[in-house]
């Protein structure tokens, strides 16, 4: 308390408040999830640890739903935060954890579901970037004028959505993609979000 009796608020250093806007909150904890994930896979494919597709799959799930409830933040662009939307991510939050709670029920239903919502995500960001230069309606010399740190983020958005279509491909037909493929891909996923974190703080 303050003397005047208020709550005090401030504070330096690390107890200082963190001038970190909630959509790039959201996007590191994921992005560690995933660098985590990946290099826990390493060992898991040498079958030297257990492991659990059922939480893995139920936590991306959660994770997926709490951008859309936070954010309306989805795998194929942000959208208003309608009823509908929430919605749709209750629905994914209970399914998620469903699967973490009880195995072996949801597991290809979730995959599968995982997998359309990357790859159809990936395509459609991809459509919406490039398609206008492809139509004539955007200008290459216009991306050329772009400063620096705004093509790098161009760059990490395509390549996000090209590992993103990768990795649904390798959750829809997981016997066809070795496992170390995959768990590179998530790995570089990972680090692919925790770079996009450190651009959109140096935008904002």
């Amino acid at each position: 308390m303050t003397p005047n009796g208020s709550t005090a608020t401030g504070g330096t250093g690390l107890f200082g408040e963190a001038s970190l806007p909630l959509s790039i909150a959201l996007i590191i904890p994921v992005g560690v999830l995933l660098v985590l994930l990946g290099l826990l896979l390493f060992p898991v494919n040498q079958g030297l640890i257990p492991f659990s597709p059922d939480g893995q799959l139920g936590l991306l799930l959660v994770i997926m739903a709490i951008q859309m409830l936070a954010l309306g933040e989805t795998p194929v662009g942000q959208y208003r935060r309608s009823w509908l939307l929430i919605g749709i991510g209750i629905v994914f939050a209970a399914l998620g954890i469903f699967s973490c709670i009880v195995p072996g029920i949801l597991t290809d239903a979730i995959r599968v579901l995982l997998a359309f919502l990357n790859i159809a995500g990936g395509a459609i960001l991809l459509g919406k970037r490039f398609l206008p230069m492809l139509q004539g309606t955007g200008s290459a010399a216009e991306l050329a004028h772009l400063p620096p740190i705004y093509k790098r983020l161009l760059g990490t958005l395509t390549v996000l959505n090209v590992v993103a279509i990768a990795f649904g491909i390798s959750m829809l037909l997981p016997g066809l993609v070795p496992g170390m493929v995959i768990a590179g891909i998530v790995v570089i996923n990972g680090l692919l979000l925790l770079s996009l974190a450190s651009i959109l703080v140096k935008i904002g």
